[in-house]
């Protein structure tokens, strides 16, 4: 490292940073096992209770792009600790809600919070770290931050057999003030910063934006992770649905697509590292387009042999993350914040946009959206990564 900015040594400074980037999904999917419990206790409809998941969602993706370029400005240490306080203060309201619509506008207020902390994990590895250790630990945090999602339920099941859906907030509280005690010990890691106003500030964003290199790259590895929110999308109604698995079966089959994405960084930091940058992204994005049509062609035969046709497609888009992300990290060698803000809100706001074209009535079922997403993501983002070699951006 070429700086030292956590005096609990490096590697808890890599653990710190991995907590930060799991932020969303512990805050949207550990409390997914309560949401009946939570909508009875509160006297409202599934749809409002879930409302709190896709609502997040959205703020926390949005509330990056303002995180970003203000930790360009004022520091990546202000704005873990402001970050941290909005998160544990609503984390508080939340448990003391009285109503959904107090607990919708709580849950506002701590995506705010959460997006401010999760956007610095990534602005701070850039800060401190260069080469090949730098893709190194930011293979291991998105390893960590698909984890998040497969455990969070997990353990907010076990947490439902001593509390209720309150007692999980007060856990994320918990969480809460772990972010503010770390960002407390961490040492300011950012050196040069932006000067100017709000209007100065936010203009940061045009101007990374129209960088050819980074927006191109930014369009073509968001679109890489529409295809695995389609499958979160439709994956238990063509489970359930269409192949009639029971719900324990079908959490057998999801338990194996999530395995593979976890699979993917690990996989990309064991063996393909070292292939050529231009080789490695043309085969597993073709690998995407390939399982696509396969599912289109065979998807709905069994749902054994759907499983087999997610699974690469996971697997290779998971594994695109860490050397897509270090790549347009290294596009500009200034406006991390701002960077770190669009690569994560871009990828979140392509997932939900992908998520919503599944509900659209042109596709005849949950297999048809999620073969057609899966192929032209796959295509889209297979030409733009060959455009983008011949224009000489993935050097």
């Amino acid at each position: 490292m070429s700086q030292r900015v956590f005096p609990p040594g490096n590697r808890w400074l890599i653990v710190y940073l991995a907590f930060l980037s799991a932020f969303a999904p512990l805050s949207t999917d550990m409390y997914l096992p309560a949401l009946p419990s939570m909508a009875a206790s509160l006297q409202t409809t599934d749809a409002l209770s879930s409302l709190s998941i896709s609502c997040f969602l959205l703020l926390f993706a949005l509330s990056m792009l303002l995180w970003g370029p203000y930790s360009d400005k004022a520091g990546r240490q202000p704005v873990l600790l402001l970050g941290s306080a909005l998160y544990v203060i609503s984390s508080i309201a939340i448990v003391l809600s009285p109503s959904i619509e107090s607990l919708l506008f709580w849950r506002g207020i701590q995506a705010v919070g959460s997006g401010g902390i999760s956007a610095m994990s990534l602005a701070i590895v850039k800060d401190v770290l260069r080469g090949p250790v730098m893709a190194r630990v930011i293979t291991w945090i998105q390893t960590i931050t698909i984890l998040a999602p497969m455990l969070a339920p997990v353990i907010g099941g076990l947490l439902l057999e001593f509390t209720s859906w309150r007692g999980i907030f007060v856990c994320l509280a918990a969480c809460g003030l772990l972010a503010g005690a770390g960002a407390l010990l961490l040492r300011e890691p950012l050196r040069e910063r932006t000067q100017g106003g709000i209007g100065a500030m936010l203009s940061r964003i045009v101007y990374v934006l129209s960088r050819r290199s980074f927006s191109s790259l930014l369009v073509i590895f968001s679109v890489v992770c529409m295809p695995f929110m389609a499958f979160l999308a439709v994956s238990s109604y063509v489970y359930q649905g269409l192949f009639g698995v029971s719900p324990q079966t079908y959490s057998l089959f999801f338990a194996l697509n999530a395995g593979m994405s976890l699979l993917g960084p690990v996989c990309y930091a064991r063996w393909f590292a070292d292939w050529p940058l231009r080789r490695f992204m043309t085969v597993f994005l073709a690998c995407i387009t390939v399982a696509g049509l396969g599912l289109l062609l065979a998807g709905r035969w069994h749902p054994v042999l759907f499983a087999l046709l997610c699974a690469p497609v996971s697997f290779c888009s998971s594994a695109t993350r860490p050397p897509s992300t270090v790549l347009m990290l290294n596009q500009l060698s200034t406006d991390t914040g701002t960077m770190t803000a669009l690569i994560n809100s871009g990828g979140l706001l392509f997932g939900s946009a992908s998520m919503f074209l599944c509900s659209l009535p042109c596709w005849s079922d949950g297999v048809a959206a999620m073969a057609g997403i899966t192929c032209l993501a796959g295509v889209a983002s297979l030409v733009g990564w060959r455009l983008a070699v011949a224009r000489g951006f993935a050097d």
